[in-house]
């Protein structure tokens, strides 16, 4: 059969849920050797439609064309050994063993078909990394390195295995924009090469810098086909949500007023015992949003914790809310006292996944809040609040009494932020609050940090989107090495400054 270029083709893909269509007689074309972006709002169908592609869910209608052959995977092994590769945008990566052994296992080459030949596995991995232009350590350990690293050894990993199909999930969500440049230069390499790439992304800026098609999802279909030459980012944007939508937060000039949030020589371990905050001072006001950027595992998550009760600090810190010192407090005092939390890892620490949308959305906030009854819950009280943030927040769900393990990750995201944000807390941390969110509700959380420091909140936001922190804060901090860095007020550095900041620090210590 020919081909004619193209090395995918999905045809009428239909893919239900119980009641919920995620996708809806679906049609997608790919050219062998480009860059196709994949992009659409939260629940739109990308994820699901990328899902029957590697077989880890089975279509209800429609086929698949790979190579110019329809094919029927039997499992995601299956689909795998076809050539297709998936690189997720939570890492798949063991981390206490080696760069090497993650990139090998369960695809090992064997001597006589028993042992694992190490030598031949090693040899064929190193052909990858010098044939497509990765510099990655394959001797050190997974825990020992920088994002940056992980997102190539992924890509490594699928490359080894085989991979002529690469589909890339949000793979920029934790990146700088030196790491950002750098991964687009061998997304494109590996077109020039011959390989094609999926590129699943929310950010538009990134789809007119890499990809050579667009195709836009909405509402489980596909909503259109675009050429980035023949667009441009607010009609793409209307395509993606349907209307027209501001790129730019709107942001107006703080009214800081007292000190809410002060930390003092804050130190603080992780789980390993390894000192990863190290001397942090900190002073936040009512009114102000402080921005604090860095490249993953620079001590943010640490500090975090620390500050909202969930991590201990070291003996001799200090850290003061509204006056009171709390270094002692727990985080369900803290959240006695208006402080609300946003966290990075919305599955392990935002939700309970097995528990249903109404039971998540009044975590926290029965503690801060109650209801009527100190006894028993009024299912018609929580309900009330659980519709009312999956009403607000557009959280895409087929009942507040559906599992929050069956949302996509984007709803996840904005259930969380929902559940947090209504509150009126004097003091907000929040990490990541826009991380795999499409445009449209990046707009809708972005006014709404805003207009939560407006009406007097301190807000502390923490994120691996370099643009978010540069659009929101009226103070911008940098997180290198365990310490902090002043970046400026709103404005005043360019992204590549802070970039700087981010890998260098301030060139001393």
């Amino acid at each position: 059969m020919e081909d004619n270029g193209l090395i995918l083709q999905m045809r009428h893909i239909t893919k239900t849920f119980g009641s919920v269509i995620a996708n809806n007689d679906v049609s997608v074309s790919v050219r062998r050797g480009t860059v196709t972006a994949l992009i659409g709002e939260n629940g739109a169908g990308k994820s699901t439609l990328m899902n029957v592609l590697t077989h880890i869910h089975k279509p209800d209608e429609g086929d698949i064309v790979l190579n110019g052959k329809p094919v029927r995977f039997r499992n995601a092994l299956d689909a795998a050994q076809h050539g297709i590769g998936m690189v997720y945008q939570e890492f798949m990566l063991y981390r206490d063993l080696t760069v090497l052994e993650n990139i090998i296992l369960g695809f090992e080459r064997k001597k006589g078909g028993i042992f694992i030949d190490e030598i031949q596995s090693r040899r064929a991995v190193e052909a990858i990394c010098e044939r497509y232009h990765f510099n990655i350590p394959l001797n050190e350990k997974i825990n020992d390195l920088p994002v940056s690293l992980l997102q190539q050894v992924e890509i490594v990993k699928v490359l080894y295995r085989g991979a002529e199909l690469l589909i890339l999930d949000e793979p920029t969500s934790v990146l700088t924009p030196q790491g950002i440049e750098g991964l687009f230069e061998a997304i494109r390499f590996l077109a020039g090469q011959g390989k094609t790439v999926i590129f699943i992304t929310h950010k538009l800026k990134e789809v007119f810098a890499v990809a050579d098609d667009i195709v836009v999802m909405r509402d489980g279909t596909v909503a259109g086909t675009a050429v980035p030459g023949r667009i441009d980012e607010h009609e793409l944007a209307g395509m993606m949500v349907g209307r027209d939508v501001m790129l730019q937060a709107r942001k107006r000039p703080a009214s800081p007023a007292e000190v809410v949030l002060q930390a003092r020589n804050l130190r603080v371990r992780d789980g390993n015992g390894v000192l990863r905050v190290r001397g942090v001072d900190l002073r936040l006001r009512a009114g102000e949003i402080m921005g604090i950027a860095g490249v993953a595992g620079s001590g943010q998550q640490q500090l975090v914790e620390a500050l909202f009760g969930l991590r201990e600090a070291e003996r001799g810190s200090e850290i003061r809310l509204l006056g009171e010192d709390i270094v002692k407090k727990s985080a369900r005092d803290r959240r006695l006292r208006g402080v609300g939390y946003v966290p990075q890892d919305r599955l392990g620490t935002g939700v309970s996944p097995e528990s249903s949308v109404w039971e998540n959305a009044i975590m926290g906030y029965h503690i801060a809040h109650g209801f009527r009854s100190k006894v028993f819950l009024d299912r018609r009280e929580t309900g009330e609040l659980a519709r009312r943030i999956v009403r607000l927040y557009d959280v895409k769900t087929p009942g507040i009494d559906n599992r929050v393990k069956n949302l996509s990750g984007g709803n996840i995201q904005k259930l969380v932020v929902g559940r947090e944000f209504i509150q009126k807390n004097r003091l907000l941390i929040i990490e990541d609050p826009t991380r795999g969110i499409d445009v449209g509700a990046v707009e809708f959380i972005w006014e709404q940090i805003m207009l939560l420091a407006e009406a007097g909140a301190a807000v502390l936001l923490v994120s691996h989107e370099l643009n978010e922190v540069m659009q929101l804060a009226d103070r911008v901090a940098v997180m290198y090495n365990g310490l902090l860095f002043d970046g400026g007020r709103h404005g005043e550095l360019t992204d590549r400054e802070l970039g700087l900041l981010m890998t260098r620090g301030a060139g001393h210590e």
